[in-house]
Formats: structure tokens, sequence, C-alpha cells
């Protein structure tokens, strides 16, 4: 394990927070990705089969066969509800918001006696915890006493002894969350025993895993062997009790605990291994697609809290990589386990030993275990909600892509760019006659050396060091032109057991190894019979290669750029591409009991077995099967 310390911190400052989502509208690319998102699953929940073909939170609903717990479809739709209702705030499509609200409106509608929210046939708070997130949403677009009453009661509701047990513990986010609104210190105090006292609360009761996660585990010796999810969710606990309580012991917990998660278990495309348990840092091993929308989720509270760069950073790494890799151009079909490297994509490829040699790993829009067909939705709403933040007197741009920003009623800024795939940020500001004065803090990447900046112009004539949210404070008038420049320098990685990646910028870079895409009609016996209703639009794919995976890399193999477009303001058509050299090599599948195909390891001190080629890399987030991580020749 990489050496990581628990050291002191100081007292918490002001959190950024974010904007209402009416307040941000997506522009270029990623508008484009948003409608197709639209058009997609989201729109589409025939498609995703069971339980999304429901009314989801509007109503009870209904169980379908025996697979799979009361809990479940409630966690699986809340997932479901906040992407919607995120995505058509950001589109403005009054249906996608009629369906998401319409299920707020029936929860808080049906409490318990207790003031509890949610199906009365489930005791556990988890999914509420989920749902919470749709209803922060609907909140900070339309402020409404009645929501926060409700959730006040709901928070009340849950006995400490119930709130100290498996993901009940998680009920802390939207319990801190209600407290900061209503002033109700006496939640806070709660929040804190529960978390902080939790192994002692527990004492000699029979547990489950998800009891374990105490700061005494965070803490331990021990690797963390924990649920993938788990280690997500609960991760954000000690920052959101830092900001509530003022506490450094918080602070150090959470960086420290995040930290050493990452370099116990982290993976080149920015995530870590968790299928369904965190594995180790061996390439070979896959993550669950729920991760990268939790874990993305997670890190947006690290950032608004600490309001460090590098939890931007790695948002950004997990959002453009591991995520949009692990679901189709089209977002018509996903993946539930997602590799750095997958040669094949079928209906039997599965090389993890969880589900081993089943569904897990093709690319459809119907999954055995469907919360990650839910979560997904979430992805890149999420990532356009913390594009901007908002702090005392000033503005944040903190992860950047094509947007409207309205901070106020007279003062709105209009970013438009091509990154990540481009390196240049251009913000006009459209602003009501006079000067309109604001702190405008802008992020520069860690990764960056050499960032340039100008104001109408002129150089800003300000340091910009990587790794560093720089600030202009001036008053700012219509018409005003900021223009960010971000180079973005290719980089050789070398993996944790041998073998190289490439990255530029926030990207990670793979051969797209050629395939052929065939519908997979296949009715698996897992999948108890789910499958989309209309497979013609919305197929099943089995994905497997129509050309050689098998190369390997000169031992000084470097990338260099071939089409550089970072003054375009394109999406993924006009990324940078670049090429290495490689030579092929004795490599071949893996295979399962039953003879079925697997993606193999990496081999030891390959040989090259002909002549020097090229190969061009394109960003991971664009591929479905990659090999990313070439194995070195001789190594």
């Amino acid at each position: 394990m990489a050496a990581v310390s628990l050291t002191f911190a100081a007292a918490a400052q002001e959190p950024w927070e974010e904007p209402g989502l009416r307040d941000i509208r997506p522009e270029g690319w990623l508008r484009d990705k948003l409608e197709t998102q639209r058009e997609g699953l989201t729109g589409h929940p025939e498609a995703l089969s069971y339980p999304y073909n429901t009314c989801l939170w509007a109503g009870e609903i209904p169980r379908m066969g025996e697979h799979g717990r009361d809990w479940w479809r409630y966690e699986q739709t809340a997932y479901y509800t906040d992407g919607l209702l995120r995505l058509g705030y950001l589109l403005d499509d009054k249906s996608l918001i009629d369906k998401g609200e319409s299920g707020i409106r029936y929860t808080l509608a049906h409490p318990w006696e207790s003031g509890r929210l949610g199906s009365r046939k489930v005791e556990y708070t988890w999914p509420f915890t989920v749902f919470f997130r749709a209803v922060k949403a609907a909140y900070d677009i339309a402020p409404d006493p009645a929501t926060l009453e409700a959730l006040h009661r709901h928070y009340l509701s849950i006995p400490l002894k119930q709130l100290i047990r498996r993901r009940d513990i998680l009920s802390i986010e939207g319990m801190l969350w209600t407290a900061r609104r209503t002033g109700d210190a006496a939640l806070i105090a709660r929040a804190d025993s529960a978390f902080r006292m939790r192994k002692t609360l527990l004492g000699d009761i029979k547990t489950s895993r998800d009891d374990w996660v105490t700061p005494e585990f965070l803490q331990g010796k021990d690797p963390y062997k924990m649920h993938g999810v788990t280690m997500s969710e609960i991760l954000k606990l000690p920052i959101l009790l830092y900001a509530a309580t003022g506490d450094s012991w918080y602070r150090q917990l959470a960086v420290y605990s995040l930290d050493r998660l990452f370099a116990e278990d982290g993976l080149p495309d920015g995530l870590f291994t968790s299928a369904e348990w965190l594995q180790g840092r061996d390439i070979r091993h896959s993550h669950e697609t729920c991760n990268t929308v939790d874990m993305s989720w997670t890190l947006g509270y690290y950032l608004e809290i600490l309001q460090e760069v590098r939890f931007a950073d790695r948002m950004e790494k997990i959002v453009f990589n591991a995520g949009l890799g692990s679901v189709t151009g089209d977002f018509k079909a996903l993946q539930y386990y997602s590799s750095v490297n997958q040669f094949l994509a079928t209906g039997t490829s599965n090389h993890n030993k969880d589900n081993y040699c089943s569904t897990w790993m093709a690319y459809r829009p119907t999954h055995q275990t469907e919360c990650c067909a839910g979560n997904i939705h979430r992805l890149l709403p999420n990532y356009a909600a913390r594009m901007w933040l908002r702090g005392e007197g000033e503005a944040v741009a903190a992860l950047y892509g094509p947007s409207r920003f309205r901070y106020s009623d007279d003062l709105t800024f209009v970013e438009e760019t091509a990154y990540p795939y481009g390196e240049e940020i251009v913000l006009r500001v459209e602003a009501a006659k006079g000067k309109h004065p604001l702190k405008l803090r802008l992020r520069i990447p860690e990764w960056c050396s050499g960032a340039s900046l100008t104001v109408n112009g002129k150089d800003a004539r300000i340091a910009l060091p990587a790794g560093t949210f720089v600030s202009l404070n001036r008053k700012w008038r219509d018409g005003d032109k900021v223009v960010l420049r971000l180079p973005m320098n290719v980089v050789r990685q070398t993996a944790y057991g041998g073998g190289v990646w490439f990255e530029r910028g926030p990207l990670v870079y793979s051969y797209a190894i050629p395939a052929r895409y065939q519908k997979d009609t296949t009715r698996y016996a897992n999948m108890n019979g789910k499958y989309p209703a209309d497979d013609e639009a919305f197929p099943c794919w089995d994905i497997r290669p129509s050309g050689p995976w098998n190369f390997a890399v000169p031992a000084d193999a470097q990338a260099v750029v071939t089409h550089d477009a970072h003054s375009g303001l394109g999406g993924t058509d006009q990324a940078v591409r670049l090429c290495i050299p490689v030579r092929p090599i004795s490599w071949d599948y893996d295979k399962g009991p039953k003879g079925e195909l697997l993606t193999p390891d990496l081999p030891v001190r390959p040989s090259p077995t002909g002549p020097e080629q090229y190969l061009d890399l394109v960003p991971y987030g664009t591929t479905t099967l990659r090999l990313t991580v070439f194995p070195v020749l001789g190594e």
C-alpha cells in the first residue's frame, strides 16, 4: 500500500454551494450528451425493464417474481428518479420534471404515522437516503418550508439504534442538510454521536458488512476489504460532519480515508476496484458502474467543503473515463462491471469472481441486479450540477464544460469550450448595464503546467500555479471576455504490477479494439425474465474483437499527438488522438469452466512475434472494447 498519513487539519471554512439546476444550462458537447441520454435509456424506462417501468416513487412498486429484496426496487428507482429529474431541470424538459416531481409529491404526502418517508413495506432507510437527493434537487429549484418540515420529521423518526445499522447510517447526509436549513442543532448532535460512537453503540450485536465501516475500521491497519458502494457512500459522512461541527478530527479522518482507499485500490481510469468488493490495484479487476456515480457525488462534497483542486481533478477523471467508458455512446446500454482492459463484452465474459462468466460485463439495457442501470442516469447531470459553485461574493468555475451560469438576474457567465477534448476555455460575460463586483475563481488542475489567462485580450498578470484556484476580483461589465488555456501534455504512467498507460490532461487514452457488434437474444437464466421491451431499439450486445488486440509497447515507448483540436469547440469527434509504437505478442484469452472466453491478465515479460507498427489511441470514454494498460516488451 502507498504511504498515507493521518495529520492535523485546520477548522472549517464556509462551504461552496451548488446553484439550483435552472441556473445552469449545458451547451455544446455536454448538451449533446445529455440530449442523447434523454433519447436513450433515461427517456425509455421500458428498455430498462423492471422496476423502472413502474410508478417509481409515485406509489407502491409491485414485486415482480422472487428476485431481490423488497428495498432493492426502491433504491434502484430512487437512483433513476434523481437522474431523470436533474436531467429534466438541465434540459428544461417538462415531462421529465413532472415524472420526477410526482414521486416527490406522493412521498411527502404519504408519511408514516411517525413521520418516516418511503414505502411502508421497507423499514430500511437507505432507499430514502438515495431519494433524498432528488428531493434536494427539487428544493434547490423551489424552496418549500413544507418539504423541510417533512424531512425534519423523517430524520427525527429514526431511532439511534437503527441509525447506526447497515446503510441506515447514510441518513446522516440528509440529516445534516436538513439541520443546516432548519437550525436544529440536535440533528447535528445525533449524527455526530451515531458516526463517532458507532462501534461502541453496536456493541456485541450480530452485524453485517455495512456495519463494519466505523472510524476504527477506517483508521485500522487492515486493507479496506469492503463493498465498493458502501465505501463510496460512507466516506462522505466524515467530511459532511466536519462542515457541520468544525471538528478537525473529522477532516483528518475524511482525507486520510479517501486517500487510503485510492492508494490501496485505485485504477488507471480514476476509480477503484469494486466487483463487488474492493480488490486491490491489479488492473484486471473491474469496478461497479454504480461507483462511477457514487464516488463522484462524494468527491463533490470534498470539493465544496475543502475547496481543493485535487477533488475536482479526480471527479473529472472518473466521469470522463470510468463513467463514460461503462455506457455506450448512444446511452442505450451499460455495463454492471467495467474494466480498463476488456477484450470482450458478452453474456458470458465476466472475468470477475462475483457472478463469474455471466452477463455482468456485457453492454445491456437490463441487468440481473438493477442498481447500476438506475444510477448511470445521475452521472452527467451530477457533473453539470457542480460545474459552477457559489461562495460568498464569488462564482467558482470548478469543473469545466460548455455551459451558461446565471449567477444573478444581472450577471451570467457563458462558457465556450471543447474541454476535456480541447485546452481552451472562453468565458463571456452577459450583464445588465453598469459594473458588477464579483470574485471569479478558476481551477488550474494539478496536471497542468504553463497555464495562461487573459482578460479582454490582455495578460491577467497573475500567477497560475498547478493545483490551485486562482481569483479574478473585478467589476464585471457586459461583453467582458476571459480566456484560460490549460496545456495538456502527454504523460506515460506505470501500472501497479507492470504495464503502462497514457494520459493527456484529464483523459486516459485507450486502443479501441476493432469490434463486431451482434444483438444478443439469449435468455439468460440469471436475468429473471427481465429484457428490454423493444430489443431492436435497445438491444443487448454481444461485442467481440474483429481485429487483433495482442500488442505490447517497447520499453522506451512514448505517445505523440496526431490530431490536435484544442482551439475547436466540438466534442469527442474533435478529440486529440495519440499514436504509439507497438509490436504483436503471443497473448490469448483466458477461459472459463465451460470454455467461455475471458479477458486475460497482462503477460509476463512478453517477446515480440512480428514487426513494429503504430496504433492510434482515443479517449477511454469513447470505447467499449479497449486495451488501456499495455504490457511492456521484456518486462
